[in-house]
């Protein structure tokens, strides 16, 4: 078997003993090319340019999210988790640890151990895990604007991160105010403060807390869709509340949070240039979205049971 190995040098977890034991695992059931990235973008294009069995990213949630966009449909995908979170990586069962979950990958590919996976697309741009528009982009685009200005270019961590959301909050005046519109393709709408688009659960981690905000989310299904409406201060507990402990909007509705399942095609429309991210990664402000689900678009590599 081939496997090229997709490495970014620049994820989080990316050291040189790393690297080394991860191509050691693999190097035990396959012939490996390390191919490593060297701008943004790098990664789809290599793994457009794959002709191997099988294409491994190491790296974290923006590295899979470039690999996917370049594979080619029947493509076989392996992750490694090395970034700040990899969600991607740990909603397929894989250890937290690069080393450990290389050998996991390997039992896989000895195994012949894949699943198959829908994802959700943003304007042509398929996503592995979510996106989302309002609070969660805004706090990830300042995030990443500081990113280029930390020494090695490490990405901040997950509580960081929220530190930066309360930071936006704060600006906002603790409150969050309707500012975009959902339109679902069977022609109903609702007026959002904040949108998280959900392809599996959980929706992220909070370190090692599993962030339960779209429970009803898997592979198997289409996308599911958590908003706000208007949240003054007072209400702001529903937020952590929801997503961390209590997720009952997933099953009974909320005045205050919808919760839409099984979507295969919507449209966001935002009154005002709005922030927007995919997997993790800020893309920039958008007016419009078009989200739509594709079944079965990659079969990927997961723990040997």
């Amino acid at each position: 078997m081939r496997v090229r190995l997709i490495v970014n040098a620049a994820a989080t977890g990316v050291r040189g003993p790393v690297l080394d034991a991860v191509i050691a695992a693999l190097k035990e059931v396959a012939d490996i090319e390390v191919a490593t990235t060297e701008y943004a973008g790098h990664a789809t294009e290599l793994a457009a340019a794959a002709t191997e069995d099988a294409v491994v990213a190491l790296g974290g949630d923006g590295t899979y999210n470039e690999v996917v966009n370049g594979l080619l449909a029947g493509e076989v995908l392996g992750v490694v988790p090395a970034g700040a979170s990899s969600v991607f990586a740990r909603q397929l069962g894989f250890v937290n640890d690069p080393a450990a979950a290389a050998r996991q990958l390997a039992a896989a590919l000895r195994s012949g151990s894949t699943r198959s996976i829908g994802l959700g697309v943003a304007d042509g741009r398929a996503f592995t895990f979510a996106a989302g528009l309002g609070l969660d982009a805004e706090a990830t685009a300042i995030v990443d604007a500081a990113r280029h200005e930390r020494p090695g270019n490490e990405r901040p961590g997950d509580l960081q991160v929220l530190a930066t959301a309360l930071r936006v909050l704060r600006a906002e005046g603790y409150a969050l105010h309707e500012r975009m519109t959902l339109i679902a393709d069977d022609g109903s709408s609702y007026r959002c403060s904040y949108l998280a688009v959900a392809n599996q659960h959980p929706y992220t981690f909070l370190g090692p807390i599993p962030v339960r905000a779209a429970p009803r989310a898997d592979y198997a299904h289409g996308l599911d869709a958590v908003f706000t409406h208007e949240l003054s201060g007072r209400q702001l507990w529903r937020l952590p509340v929801y997503a961390l402990i209590w997720p009952r909007h997933a099953r009974r509705g909320s005045r205050h949070v919808g919760y839409l399942h099984d979507l295969h095609g919507f449209a966001v429309e935002c009154d005002e240039p709005t922030a927007f991210q995919i997997d993790g990664e800020y893309v920039g402000h958008r007016e419009r979205v078009r989200f739509s689900y594709r079944p079965n678009a990659v079969r990927v590599l997961v723990p040997a049971q």
